[in-house]
C-alpha cells in the first residue's frame, strides 16, 4: 500500500487507486499522514474532524473511524518496524509508515541525498490539496510547501552552477509569480535571464520586487540583491555558481523587549543550564519550556533570556499568546506585535499584507530570541518558529506540546525543599527564616514546593510581619483553606486556576472535583477509578489528559498501571477540592 499527500490524498495498492472512504475518514487519514511516524493526540484529531464542536460521543466516534480506517489501511509499517500501520500511543494515535509507502518522507529522503530532481518530480500538486481548510492539516500542508519551495531553489541553484540557467527560466518565472516577495527566488530569476542575455526583464523583476516590498512590507531590498542589482545596472555579468542568499541588514541598537528579569529568581541551576545549551545550539529547534501552572516557566525563559544578549546580536523579543482573559490572541495581532518590536527606534511600518511572511522575512539572516509565553497547542506556535536562518524560539506552555517535533524539551519539577526555603527568605527575609527553619520548610511544602506558591505565602508574610511563621504555618495546614490563606480576596490565582481546566477535554474536565474528593493528593489508578466511577482503562485515559496539561504528575520511573503514583500539585488540588465543596452544597438533601 502507498500514500500520497504531496497533492490530492491519495491511496494505491499495486499501483491502483483505493477508496478512503467518507469525509470523516479521508480527514482522520490525512491528519495522521500529514504527521507520520509521530503521535497526534485524541484532542486534536476530534477538533480536525468536527472543529469547534464536537459532539459528546467524540471520542467514541474517533474510535469508531479509526478502526475503519485500521481495516482500511492495514498491514505491516513495512520497513518502520513490526506492529499495526495505526497504533495507540499516550492520548493519541501514530501511524507508521516508510519512505517506500509515503510520497512526503520520498521526498525528504531524496532531497537529503541530493536526487532534488526526482524530489520535485513526486509533487502532483498542493499538498493535501482539498484538506487545507482543516487547520490541523493545513499546518502540515504550509510546511510541505515551504520545504518544497526551498528544495526548488535548491534544484534552481544546481541548475544555475551546472550552465543550465536558460532551460530553467519558464519554470523559475512561474514559482517566482506565485510566491512574488521571495527574495532568494526572485534572485535566481534574475540570475537565470541574465545568462540567457535578457538584462533588462532582469532589471525588470528587481523593480518590481522592489516596489511590492514597499508597498506590501514597508521593507527595503535585502543588501545582497540591492549589491546584486547595481552590478546589472553597471553592465556586469552575474558570476557563475548561485547567486548570493539575500542578507537582512542588522540593527546598531538590537532590540529587547523582555521582561524585567525575576529579582527573586533561586535555584532551577539545571534546567537553565539546559535550556541555554538548547538555545545556543539552535538548528532551527524550538525550546519548550514545560509544568504545571506557577513552576516559574515565564521566570526561567525571561531569566535565561536575559543572559543571552551577545549570543543573539538582533534582539531578544517576548509575546503573550493570550490576552488578560485568558483568550487567544489573533496571529496576525501576535505578528504586527513582534514586527513592531523588532524595529522599535524606526518609523512605524504600514501593516503588512501578510503579517506572517514579513515575520519570516525579518528573521532571515538575523540571529535573533523570541520567547513565546503560554502556549496551549501547537498550531499557536508554529507560525512563528523561524523556517531558516539562526533566530532561537523558547515555548512556555502547561501542556507537552508534543507534537513539536525535534524540540528541546525542559520539564520544570517543584523546588527542593531547600530552594524553597531559599526563595521565602529573599523576599521575607533570611534573618527571619533563619529563626526558624523548620517552620519556613512546614509553609514552602503546603504551597506546594512552587514558585507561584511559595511566592503568595512570602507575600503574605511579608505583609504579615508580625504573624509568627510556626503560627502561619499552622493555618496553611488545612488545604481546604489552602487559596483562601494565600489569596485573600484576589481572584487573579483562581482564574488562572478555572483557565488551567478550561480548555481540558470535557470528560477531564469533569474529572477534576471529582479528584477533589479525595483526601490526599497523591493517589493510585485505582483510587482515582474509584471517585470517577470508571473503569481503569476509562480512567487512564483521562489521567492522560491531566497530565498532559500539567495538572497532574507521576514519578519519573516505569511501572504497572495500577502501582503509578499521580500527584495533583499543591495549588490545583486545593482548588479541586474548592470545586468539590462546592458541587457538594448543590446536592438537594432529600426530604423524610
Amino acid at each position: 500500500m502507498r500514500f500520497g499527500i504531496l497533492g490530492p490524498l491519495r491511496v494505491t495498492v499495486d499501483g491502483c487507486p483505493v477508496d478512503p472512504g467518507s469525509r470523516k475518514q479521508q480527514i482522520l487519514l490525512a491528519a495522521l499522514l500529514s504527521h507520520a511516524n509521530a503521535r497526534v493526540s485524541f484532542d486534536a484529531l476530534v477538533e480536525a474532524l468536527w472543529d469547534d464542536a464536537p459532539p459528546r460521543t467524540a471520542r467514541k466516534n474517533l474510535q469508531v473511524y479509526v478502526s475503519a480506517l485500521r481495516r482500511l489501511v492495514g498491514g505491516e509499517p513495512g520497513s518502520a518496524g513490526p506492529g499495526p500501520r495505526i497504533s495507540h500511543q499516550a492520548g493519541g494515535y501514530v501511524l507508521h509508515a516508510a519512505a517506500g509507502e509515503l510520497d512526503a518522507l520520498c521526498f525528504e529522503q531524496r532531497a537529503r541525498a541530493g536526487a532534488l530532481g526526482e524530489a520535485l518530480e513526486l509533487w502532483r500538486g498542493p499538498a493535501l490539496d482539498g484538506f487545507r481548510d482543516v487547520p490541523l492539516i493545513g499546518a502540515a500542508a504550509q510546511r510541505l510547501d515551504r520545504r518544497h519551495l526551498g528544495v526548488f531553489e535548491d534544484w534552481v541553484e544546481a541548475e544555475l552552477a551546472a550552465g543550465g540557467g536558460p532551460a530553467a527560466i519558464d519554470r523559475v518565472t512561474e514559482v517566482a509569480q506565485q510566491h512574488p516577495l521571495r527574495e532568494r527566488l526572485r534572485m535566481l530569476q534574475m540570475t537565470a535571464l541574465c545568462r540567457a542575455g535578457r538584462r533588462s526583464e532582469a532589471l525588470a523583476v528587481y523593480d518590481e520586487l522592489r516596489q511590492s516590498l514597499a508597498h506590501e512590507l514597508g521593507l527595503p531590498p535585502s543588501p545582497a540583491l540591492a549589491r546584486f542589482y547595481r552590478s546589472l545596472l553597471c553592465d556586469q555579468q552575474p558570476p557563475a555558481g548561485p547567486p548570493p542568499a539575500p542578507v537582512r541588514p542588522r540593527r546598531e541598537a538590537p532590540p529587547n523587549l523582555l521582561p524585567g528579569d525575576p529579582p527573586a529568581f533561586t535555584g532551577r541551576v539545571a534546567a537553565a543550564r539546559h535550556l541555554t545549551d538548547a538555545l545556543v545550539r539552535g538548528g532551527n529547534r524550538p525550546a519548550v519550556v514545560t509544568g504545571p501552572l506557577g513552576a516559574g516557566k515565564t521566570a526561567l525563559a525571561v531569566h535565561v533570556a536575559h543572559r543571552l544578549g551577545e549570543r543573539f546580536p538582533d534582539g531578544r523579543l517576548f509575546v503573550r499568546l493570550r490576552g488578560e482573559d485568558g483568550r487567544l490572541r489573533p496571529l496576525d495581532d501576535v505578528l504586527r506585535q513582534l514586527l513592531a518590536a523588532a524595529s522599535p527606534d524606526g518609523p512605524p511600518l504600514p501593516a503588512p499584507a501578510d503579517p506572517q511572511w514579513a515575520w519570516q522575512l525579518w528573521l532571515t539572516g538575523r540571529r535573533a530570541l523570541v520567547v513565546v509565553d503560554d502556549a496551549r497547542r501547537e498550531c499557536e506556535v508554529r507560525p512563528l518558529l523561524p523556517e531558516a536562518g539562526e533566530s532561537a524560539v523558547v515555548v512556555t506552555a502547561r501542556p507537552g506540546l508534543i507534537g513539536l517535533e525535534g524540540a528541546h524539551r525542559v520539564r520544570l519539577a517543584p523546588f527542593a525543599a531547600e530552594e524553597a526555603v531559599d526563595f521565602l527568605g529573599r523576599v521575607i527575609g533570611r534573618e527571619r527564616v533563619d529563626a526558624d527553619r523548620e517552620s519556613a520548610a512546614r509553609i514552602v511544602r503546603a504551597a506546594g514546593l512552587l514558585p507561584l506558591g511559595v511566592r503568595l505565602a512570602a507575600d503574605r508574610l511579608a505583609f504579615l510581619r508580625h504573624v509568627p511563621l510556626r503560627e502561619y504555618g499552622a493555618r496553611m495546614a488545612g488545604s481546604r483553606a489552602l487559596l483562601d490563606e494565600l489569596c485573600g480576596d484576589d481572584l487573579a490565582v483562581r482564574a488562572r486556576l478555572a483557565d488551567s481546566i478550561g480548555d481540558l477535554p470535557e470528560a477531564a474536565h469533569w474529572a477534576v472535583p471529582r479528584l477533589g474528593r479525595l483526601t490526599e493528593p497523591v493517589f493510585t489508578l485505582p483510587q482515582a477509578a474509584a471517585v470517577l466511577g470508571a473503569d481503569p482503562e476509562s480512567a487512564v485515559r483521562v489521567l492522560e489528559h491531566l497530565l498532559e496539561a500539567s495538572l497532574l504528575t507521576v514519578p519519573n520511573v516505569e511501572g504497572l498501571a495500577h502501582t503509578v503514583r499521580y500527584e495533583m500539585p499543591a495549588l490545583p488540588f486545593a482548588y479541586a477540592r474548592e470545586l468539590a465543596a462546592r458541587a457538594a452544597d448543590r446536592v438537594p438533601v432529600p426530604n423524610h
